[in-house]
């Protein structure tokens, strides 16, 4: 599969070229046209004025943002450009920005999934964190730009690759407490029966044994029905990094974090003495 985007995994003094690829099959998701019965030409839709009940042109159309209720703010093309200048565009890094265990990571937070494959010379240094990471239950957390946006992503390993979860700010998600979940006033022994039935239900996790029921009796329907052809819709260079030796970056990388970390223990203590 030819790569949606290509850059380095980088961290310490470690650089791996790699390609991103989307982890998602779009052709297994359900989804309709909307058809017009009449002559089933495709639908398409248009952009009307709610007040003046008329079409609108695009160079007449300008964006708005809803700071409140019914209140908007109009933000113009150039204003956009300068934001996006102040965010900055990358520089085609997946840079890690630390490692952390995987069940400090709240699943809620995941909203995208990539796998990352090594490019040419990447190989090596490619496995070699995958099976670290794995070895030691660690995630990395990364930032990374696509298509000028920057993302906050976990960098985790998968059986035979490494994967990239773009994970929602954490603004988003939305706080439990406030949901008003009345407290469940738990018995040990209550517990207890519940975590014995879970034990006794518990087995190793395999997907394939709960495939999409929907799609499979969508695709029985469809295979009784008669197909035709709709109209169709309309259309709406690479620098390869410089292959260093693995076991000296890894050792150059150790030595300065732990140079930073005694940096830091010193300015501790003379700001203690002081």
């Amino acid at each position: 599969m030819k790569p949606i985007w290509s850059g380095h995994i980088t961290f310490g003094l470690i650089s791996i070229p790699v390609g991103l690829h989307s982890a998602v099959e779009s052709s297994e998701h359900v989804s309709f046209r909307m058809l017009h019965k009449k002559d089933m030409a495709p639908i398409k839709y248009k952009k009307f004025c709610s007040k003046e009940d008329i079409e609108v042109p695009n160079d007449e159309i300008v964006k708005g943002y809803e700071v409140s209720k019914n209140k908007f703010a109009v933000v113009e093309a150039d204003e956009l450009e300068e934001v996006q200048k102040s965010v900055g565009e990358g520089d085609r890094s997946i840079e890690v920005l630390q490692f952390v265990e995987l069940d400090s990571l709240n699943p809620l937070s995941f909203e995208k999934p990539y796998y990352v494959t090594p490019r040419k010379g990447g190989e090596k240094a490619y496995g070699v964190l995958r099976e670290a990471l794995a070895e030691g239950k660690r995630v990395g957390i990364a930032r990374f730009f696509l298509r000028t946006r920057p993302l906050l992503a976990a960098l985790l390993p998968v059986p035979e690759a490494l994967a990239l979860e773009v994970m929602r700010p954490f603004e988003e998600l939305r706080d439990p407490a406030k949901l008003g979940v009345p407290s469940s006033g738990k018995k040990a022994a209550e517990v207890k029966m519940a975590r014995l039935l879970i034990d006794q239900m518990s087995e190793e996790w395999d997907p394939t044994e709960h495939p999409n029921e929907y799609r499979r009796a969508l695709q029985k329907l469809l295979a009784s029905k008669r197909a035709f052809e709709v109209e169709a819709a309309e259309p709406g260079g690479r620098r390869e990094g410089k292959v260093v030796d693995l076991m000296e970056a890894l050792r150059k990388s150790i030595n300065q974090s732990g140079g930073r970390a005694k940096a830091k223990k010193s300015s501790s203590r003379r700001a203690g003495a002081a």
